[in-house]
């Protein structure tokens, strides 16, 4: 059974269909009876093309079933598949549905999506065939959102050309030059929390602010509006997420069938889009296009200077619209996944002080043979960023497509046009992979706890691929990691991380999960 407030909006989705159907075959057979009578015969014709093409869409999902049915999974109904178990715990509980088919059917479960949407894969493992550069990403949802961004494009040569002008930016060389930003930031959040009492209940707030100004500060200079209205921003921001999420799993006529959130989802679009709109707009008035100074020597200045990515995109020779959306594509990909996986990584130190107080040890003896402008990343709390990754994946699941390909999986061959996805959730716990999966142990990823003997192991990053994998893999990920790192090596040194134990949490899954709160309280040292 569905959850309570899934049952109406499966139920309103087959009347849909139904009602599709019913129309479909009436209108034709209507007209077919008027073509005869009136021995009109292009009506005839038509009223016949109509109950073809019927005739043929109902083949093609059956043909859709019998060429899965030696893939593990639950069985489907016709017109919505098998959504009646991927909303078993609600649109937000997606992951767990997942997750407890995983737990029933092995590594490898199919499921079907609603009649006119790909069928889907899920995989409790990463498999060597998502890095196949012929694989694309599965970008149906975000393409009706997004479609000007690197989120929402199809591969090919413009994702390229929008790549290649973000890419040097994010790269490790370009992250850590303007590593000061991300400890300034950090720092502003850090003198704050010193302030509040042990009352203080907004933690959770205060980490969604400082991943959107982290993100926003660092992407775009001091063109940036710190006094933002960013309580509004988040809300916006959420909105954009909630319906591109939605759109990914349900039928594709629900774009039109819920003009509320249609109208909801465009005033959350211009909202943001007229925040950075203004963000662009400072930066051209500042150094206007035209100006000789603004030319590719001035570009290769601005690289060696350490420039921020707003440069380069108000250089790129893309429209206004490009340049907003693709900015807007960078937060949304960044900052809530970002705030949970800090949220997470406080409570799993707070419930363990053994792996705090090493943390605690080794960002300090890192600062203090750090050299002067350096960060002093320390390796333990990298590995930390890890293990929480591992653990609790802010995106759960990243899919790929191949149209003309069929793809090998444990033995059984995918037909082509299935959309294959690796459950994040599943592959970080999965014990076949992962030692002790249930333990958070940062160790894991220490690489000098590999054997010398050259025995392969799975204690990588590359096992679970959180940022994604092949030429679509996040173009962010650096910057995400060391962001991360940069706030909890401050927490680290400032604060005792204790927990709230009578905080309930309740999760919701969009494109990132969300927390409802961050039970842990930081004491200052």
């Amino acid at each position: 059974m569905s959850a309570p407030s899934t049952r109406p909006l499966l139920s309103l989705y087959r009347a849909i269909y139904a009602a599709g159907v019913t129309a479909t075959l009436l209108v034709a057979g209507f007209g077919l009876w008027i073509g005869l009578s009136l021995r009109n015969w292009p009506v005839v014709l038509v009223s016949v093309a109509v109950v073809g093409l019927l005739v043929l869409a109902v083949s093609r999902r059956l043909t859709e079933f019998r060429s899965r049915r030696h893939l593990p999974g639950p069985k489907p109904s016709f017109f919505l598949g098998n959504m009646s178990d991927l909303l078993l715990h609600g649109h937000g509980g997606r992951h767990e549905s997942l997750q407890a088919l995983h737990d029933e059917y092995g590594p490898l479960v199919r499921f079907h999506a609603a009649w006119g949407s790909a069928p889907f894969v899920s995989l409790s493992y990463v498999s060597p065939n998502l890095l196949r550069k012929e694989l694309d990403s599965h970008r149906r949802a975000d393409r009706t959102v997004l479609s000007r961004s690197l989120m929402g494009m199809a591969g090919g040569e413009l994702h390229q050309t929008h790549r290649q002008v973000i890419a040097p930016s994010m790269t490790f060389r370009g992250v850590s030059e303007r590593g000061y930003v991300l400890k300034d930031v950090a720092d502003r959040y850090v003198n704050k929390w010193k302030q509040v009492d042990e009352g203080y209940e907004g933690l959770q707030c205060d980490l969604r602010d400082w991943s959107v100004n982290c993100l926003s500060a660092f992407l775009f200079g001091d063109d940036w509006d710190v006094e933002a209205d960013l309580h509004a921003y988040h809300r916006a921001l959420s909105a954009i997420e909630e319906e591109v999420s939605f759109r990914a799993f349900h039928p594709f006529f629900v774009r039109w069938v819920f003009p509320g959130r249609r109208r909801r989802v465009r005033a959350a679009y211009h909202r943001v889009a007229a925040e950075l709109g203004e963000v662009v707009t400072r930066r051209e008035q500042r150094i206007p296009a035209a100006c000789p100074a603004h030319g590719a020597t001035a570009a290769a200045a601005a690289a060696a200077a350490g420039g921020d990515l707003l440069d380069r995109v108000t250089r790129a020779p893309w429209s206004p619209e490009d340049r907003v959306e693709e900015l807007m594509s960078l937060i949304l990909g960044g900052a809530d996944p970002m705030s949970y996986v800090l949220s997470q990584a406080l409570v799993m130190l707070s419930l363990d002080p053994h792996v705090q107080e090493k943390a605690r040890k080794t960002v300090e003896a890192s600062s203090s043979c750090a050299q002067e402008g350096d960060l002093g990343t320390d390796p333990y709390v990298r590995n930390i960023v890890y293990e929480t990754l591992r653990m609790f994946p802010p995106v759960p699941f990243s899919a790929k497509f191949s149209d003309e390909r069929a793809v090998v999986e444990q033995g059984m061959s995918i037909p082509p046009g299935t959309v294959i996805m690796w459950m994040k959730n599943a592959v970080g716990k999965n014990p076949e992979i992962f030692r002790e999966a249930e333990r958070f142990n940062p160790d894991r990823f220490d690489p000098e706890r590999f054997p010398a003997d050259g025995e392969k192991r799975n204690d990588t990053i590359s096992s679970f691929l959180p940022f994604g994998a092949g030429p679509r893999h996040c173009v962010g990920n650096r910057l995400a990691e060391q962001q991360c790192i940069v706030l909890l090596t401050e927490i680290l040194k400032n604060f005792h991380v204790v927990p709230l134990r009578h905080i309930k949490v309740q999760f919701h899954s969009t494109i990132s999960v969300v927390p409802s709160a961050v039970p842990v309280r930081l004491v200052p040292r």
